[in-house]
């Protein structure tokens, strides 16, 4: 974004004087009105040779051309202009114009107030096929008065869309001190035709002022509209724009376009947008006197700025520099000043490790601005990490106004915390994103204003990550809207410790247009961490035995032989349960040889875990991905994964976290097979969402817009969704990251908001039953904090109790969570012989009569029933698809089959428990996970009686009712709750009617539809795609492929850090792969390099001869030389003669002579050859591949594999199949492979391979 279109600076104004001036001097024809009336005049001269009595429909420019050039082909010339609601477009009105329009012989011309009016009365298709929509491509805000502003959020920040909008207008917005709307969608059948059309490239920027126009359109979605905006309003397009881009974060085409035109309309005046690439670091800083002051008050006079490692200008390089933590520090506070000057402030994002002082590097201007009386938000993800750095602040730094809000504290505590924060007693605030997402700023601060934001481990808002957090997501929305209300002008800090920058792999520029921050400064840390040394071994798969106790065994033998090392070691497991039997396992062989630590772990157990590791206690921590974040342990050797569960920015992260003092040499350890990935490629986060299940959310919407007297503004339960996913794990992230998903999509392709999603964690009204006993008590001590809503039989009270009003006047002294959980768990004010069972209301609708709706269900189920029981007949595992085959027989095809199938075995499936032959919940289905395939086994025939059960609850709701719709108040976690949200959720899949529930635990989500119709249209778009689900399905597939890679194949240490600097700085896949190829598979034994080289130091490595580190330097591999038995010859840690590699280990000499295209003398080639052969001959084999010599029947002697592999491809297969373990076929060769054998003779190739050559 530009300097701020509020900020009226001399030097803008005097510039700007001069070019008017300047332009004066030169008289043109050119006008804005002279420009808009020509274009539209050629739009029309065009038209009409088509179709003369078209209706131009004008968006965003009938106010700019000169009407009376028009005359009567403007329809009504009274309201062509105006601004209104159906107050304005009455319905006389649309029966005074419906004739001219229906009558007309030549063209029409309506405003898009006019045309959206007029479809308020008439079907929008009624003139579909004369309809052409002239819009101004420049721009999709347009202006309107301060007055006409309407738009406003409630006490909680929900910007609920007013009842008095214009039906044309999306959405109202403030930027400065200007108005705006937007303008809701046209219907993609229309004909729309752009205004400005012709382009001129942009020129690159030569050197630019500091009082230049800068534009920016990479995180500002609204920039261009400001702009042009503006131009409009002074009548002055002379200007000479500046526009930041990066060489590595690709504009969108229609980006692109929208700025090539623009540029073409500024050059007709005089002016221009030029292309400004992104600013190098400045090297050689010295701290300002203010920071270093700010330092030593609070960190010690003896303290210094440490450097951090960054890259000069990731644009163009991998150059490091070292940077003072005082540079950005003081970015930082500069920025901060610029904001209280009333100058926009410029943001700030900086990616650097764990230990590198991030912590400082915020903490500094955050004291500065409390100096200056204003408060800092940091927004943290961990309570932990919380509690740790204001510990810290309160100990080591002794600052006191400092202090966490989470939902573990007490009413008062808050309360105290929120009112010191007022007043002025504290002055940093650390809070997660789900709190500050659930309350407008003002809860926090009141009237003081905020300084600084701080957004602490960035990367989870990164939409394609393993650990991407929705609530991170949402942050940018609410961040804008924070600026929109309050007129603040705060710069935001986001930090992080590794993420990719740009390319296909991006998070840099993910993160930054997530947060809409504002042209940050960026500062991109190195990532290579070169006394960290890769120790990967690649096997086969397992030949016998089941996967997970192949794997749990190896990763025991590893740990058992780090502990016997007395190494510091973190081993990494995908799963909870991994990790529970991996402990159980070394616990057998050494009680107290490992702590674990894992997400489901009580907060104690954690913390003693955490400190015995920490302290020593204990040396080998077995942990999930949750022990991380904010881990900042100095010492620990190595680092071992079980088995890789996210991809290669995660597992760089993991690895990362050995070896942060710089004198201890780490290892990254990993017993390898291609099985491993399993965790990998198993789709996660938003990858593992569907195309039709975003499909079916926007059809759930709709049915509740209908339902609710088709209200603009609603508040659902996250549960209503939750049939539409595959299982009900996180179903309220699923349904939060669905719709955000959807309002991003919506953005990107209609540059305004059809669809707004804020989540809504905090709830305060439930349901409860009580007796007459609990009625009269609560009457007595509560009645103003619940009201009666039913009474069955006399004996039981069904209320609606306020949660939030009984913990303010009641209960203040507990945590809100702690007295919603007592309530949840029939607790809550038991003690006062008050028994409260908590209530969920379901509302049931159905869209017609009661027997037709029966007969569908019946058939439905009985289809769903015969299928069962074929699959039974088998006593196999079935797949959805298998299920689905089944179905097509029996079910009518005009429902969607693919959702039942996938529902029924969602709802109706569950594992097997370990500890008795029993599965869980009330499921009759058995599932298990076969690869990343789900699996599915009939374990009872219940089916039968769960779905007469379905029936039973239908008749009792509907049978024989007025209306068609009915509620019911059921107890929570009861099987007759369940059964009735599965009777709702089949209706819906089926479009036989809708179901609600409201009074649950489960958040709320409030919805904002500003143009429901096209909402509708795409819920019955069988074409419908989301485009940002297809970008990120695109890079989880490529970034699999990577890590499958980056640890299939041989690299030294070197050179696979060269590849993960290369990944980090965006190069893409394919340059990758081409950059690296790898040509050898990973074998070594680990625990063996592990005990021969644990003690090395980075600085001085002293081995075999006593040589220090600057002689071996001497004998590191050279390039394409040659090598007798006596020379000497550094390989990884240690230097040796080439015959003594011979001896000692052949595989490191064979790897550093194909890596380094050495030359040794043949007879020492032959010893090497044969020692691989018989000592190693699984990496001798996978080295060679085809080229290996085997015995073939039909040939004397021995012969290459690659020849009977190329001439007699079927009798190859059929060998290969009995002896995998004598030839390696990568990927690429095995389809060759099948494909030749496909065509020869498609009967010999087994099922596996067949799905492999589909694929």
């Amino acid at each position: 974004m530009r300097q701020s279109p509020r900020l009226n600076s001399e030097n803008r104004q005097l510039m700007e004087e001069i070019l008017r001036k300047t332009v004066a001097m030169f008289p043109t024809p050119e006008c804005l009105k002279n420009i808009y009336t020509s274009a539209f005049e050629n739009i029309i001269k065009k038209q009409i040779r088509i179709k003369p009595n078209t209706i131009f429909v004008l968006a965003g420019i009938s106010p700019y051309i000169y009407v009376e050039n028009f005359g009567e082909h403007i329809t009504d010339q009274v309201t062509f202009d105006k601004e209104g609601n159906l107050g304005l477009f009455t319905q006389a009105w649309f029966g005074m114009l419906f004739p001219k329009l229906m009558s007309a012989t030549s063209y029409q011309i309506l405003s898009h107030q006019q045309y959206a009016s007029i479809n308020e009365y008439l079907n929008e298709d009624f003139f579909k096929d004369r309809i052409v929509v002239v819009y101004d491509n420049l721009r999709s805000l347009y202006p309107i008065s301060k007055g006409e502003y309407i738009e406003k959020a409630d006490a909680t920040g929900t910007e609920n869309r007013p009842e008095g909008m214009p039906v044309y207008q999306a959405e109202q917005l403030k930027i400065g001190e200007h108005y705006f709307y937007s303008l809701k969608h046209f219907n993609d059948g229309l004909n729309k035709v752009p205004l400005f059309s012709i382009k001129k490239e942009l020129a690159s920027a030569g050197a630019t002022s500091s009082k230049a126009y800068v534009l920016d359109v990479i995180s500002d979605p609204y920039g261009i509209d400001v702009l042009v905006n503006e131009c409009i309003e002074e009548e002055f397009f002379a200007k000479k724009v500046y526009v930041k881009v990066s060489g590595k974060n690709v504009l969108n085409k229609t980006l692109t376009n929208t700025l090539k035109e623009l540029n073409h309309l500024f050059a007709r005046f005089g002016g221009g947008i030029f292309v400004q690439r992104e600013e190098a670091i400045q090297k050689d800083y010295t701290p300002s006197e203010e920071s270093v002051a700010l330092l030593k008050k609070f960190w010690g006079e003896n303290a210094e700025f440490r450097d951090i490692q960054v890259y000069e200008n990731p644009e163009l390089g991998n150059e490091i520099i070292p940077v003072s933590q005082g540079l950005l520090v003081d970015t930082i506070i500069k920025e901060y000043k610029n904001g209280c000057e009333g100058i926009q402030p410029r943001d700030i994002f900086i990616t650097a490790p764990t230990g590198a002082g991030k912590s400082l590097i915020f903490q500094l201007p955050a004291f500065y601005a409390a100096s200056q009386g204003d408060v800092t938000i940091v927004v943290s993800p961990l309570k932990a990490l919380m509690t740790d750095q204001v510990e810290g602040l309160h100990n080591e730094r002794h600052y006191d106004k400092v202090e966490f809000i989470n939902s573990d504290l007490t009413l008062i505590d808050r309360d105290r915390i929120i009112d010191g924060c007022k007043r002025g007693d504290v002055d940093i605030l650390y809070l997660s994103p789900e709190l500050l997402l659930s309350y407008d700023i003002h809860y926090f601060i009141g009237k003081r204003k905020l300084g600084l934001l701080i957004v602490d481990e960035a990367h989870l808002i990164t939409t394609w990550g393993r650990d991407f957090r929705v609530d991170y997501w949402f942050l940018g929305n609410h961040i804008n809207k924070m600026r929109k209300y309050n007129d603040y002008m705060f710069p935001l800090v986001a930090l992080t410790a590794t993420a990719v920058y740009g390319g296909v792999n991006d998070m840099v520029f993910d993160s930054i247009n997530s947060l809409n921050m504002h042209d940050p400064h960026k500062f991109i840390g190195n990532v290579r961490r070169d006394n960290i040394e890769f120790v990967i071994d690649t096997h086969d798969d397992y030949s016998t035995g089941r996967y997970d106790q192949n794997k749990e065994t190896e990763t025991v033998n590893i740990i058992k032989g780090i502990h016997d090392l007395d190494m510091k070691a973190i081993v990494y497991a995908p799963y909870t349960r991994h990790i529970n039997r991996l402990k159980d396992k070394c616990d057998e062989i050494e009680e107290g040889m490992v702590v674990s630590f894992h997400g489901g772990m009580e907060a104690d157990e954690q913390k003693f875990a955490y400190q015995a590791f920490k302290n020593n206690r204990c040396k080998v921590m077995i942990a999930t991905k949750a022990f991380g974040m904010g881990v900042d342990i100095s010492d620990i050797q190595a680092v071992y994964h079980h088995a890789p569960s996210g991809l290669l920015p995660d597992y760089i992260q993991e690895i990362g976290r050995a070896a942060r003092k710089k004198e201890i040499q780490g290892f990254a350890a990993l017993t390898f097979s291609k099985a491993d990935l399993r965790y990998s490629k198993q789709l996660f986060g938003i990858s593992s969402l569907k195309t039709y299940q975003l499909k079916e959310v926007l059809c759930k919407i709709i049915r509740c817009f209908n339902s609710n007297g088709k209200k603009r503004n609603m508040l659902v339960a996250a549960n209503d969704f939750a049939y539409i996913f595959d299982s009900a794990d996180e179903v309220d992230q699923k349904v939060a990251t669905a719709l955000m998903m959807i309002e991003k999509d919506y953005l990107n392709k209609t540059r305004f908001n059809v669809l707004i999603a804020r989540p809504k964690k905090l709830f305060t009204k439930v349901y409860a039953r009580t007796n007459q006993v609990g009625m009269d008590r609560l009457q007595e001590k509560y009645g103003e904090c619940f009201k009666e809503i039913t009474r069955v039989s006399g004996t039981y009270h069904t209320l609606e109790l306020n949660l939030d009003d009984i913990w303010a006047k009641h209960f203040s002294d507990k945590s809100f969570p702690q007295l919603k959980s007592e309530f949840y768990k029939q607790k809550f004010l038991s003690e006062e012989g008050i028994e409260l069972t908590p209530q969920i209301k379901v509302t049931i609708n159905i869209d017609r009569s009661y027997n037709e709706v029966l007969s569908e269900v019946r058939d439905a189920l009985d289809a769903v029933k015969t299928s069962f029981a074929q699959l039974g007949f088998k006593h196999s595992f079935f797949t959805q698809n298998e299920f689905e085959e089944e179905l097509v027989q029996r079910m009518n095809a005009k429902y969607n089959i693919k959702k039942i199938a996938s529902f029924m075995l969602s709802t109706y499936s569950g594992y097997m428990k370990t500890t008795e032959r029993a599965l869980e919940g009330d499921s009759f289905l058995q599932m298990r996970r076969h690869g990343t395939t789900m699996q599915y086994q009939v374990f009872s025939t219940n089916y039968q009686a769960k779905f007469t059960q379905l029936m039973r609850i239908f008749a009792k709701l509907l049978d024989g009712k007025e209306f068609q719709t009915a509620d019911r108040f059921l107890s929570i976690n009861d099987i007759p709750l369940m059964n009735h949200i599965r009777l709702g959720a089949l209706l819906e899949i089926m479009e036989l009617g809708s179901f609600e529930t409201t009074g649950g635990d489960e958040p709320k989500i409030f919805l904002r539809l500003n143009d429901p119709r096209r909402i509708e249209r795409d819920s019955k778009n069988d074409s419908y795609k989301n485009s940002i689900l297809e970008s990120v399905k695109n890079r989880h597939k490529v970034s699999c492929d990577l890590f499958e890679h980056f640890f299939t194949n041989y690299f030294s240490n070197e050179k696979r850090w060269d590849l993960v600097e290369d990944f980090f700085l965006g190069m893409s896949n394919d340059d990758l792969f081409e950059k690296y190829p790898g040509k050898i598979v990973n074998h070594i034994d680990i625990l063996e390099y592990l005990r021969n080289n644990k003690s090395v130091t980075p600085e001085c490595t002293v081995v075999g001869a006593n040589l220090n580190s600057h002689q071996e330097s001497i004998f590191l591999p050279r390039k394409q030389e040659f090598y007798n038995r006596d020379n000497l010859l550094t390989i990884g840690h240690q230097t040796k003669k080439v015959k003594r590699w011979l001896i000692d280990d052949p595989i490191a000499l064979h790897k550093t002579i194909v890596e380094n295209e050495i030359v040794i003398e043949a007879e020492d080639f032959k010893v090497l050859s044969n020692k691989l052969r018989l000592e190693h001959f699984t990496y001798y084999r996978d080295f060679l591949r085809l080229n290996i010599l085997i015995e073939f029947p039909g040939y004397e002697n021995l012969v290459k594999a690659s020849v009977p592999y190329k001439d007699q491809p079927v009798k190859f297969y059929k060998w290969w199949r009995r002896h995998k373990d004598r030839v390696t076929l990568n990927l690429k060769e095995k389809v060759e492979l099948y494909l030749a054998v496909n065509k020869l003779s498609p009967t010999a190739l087994v099922k596996a391979d067949k799905e492999l050559i589909k694929k």
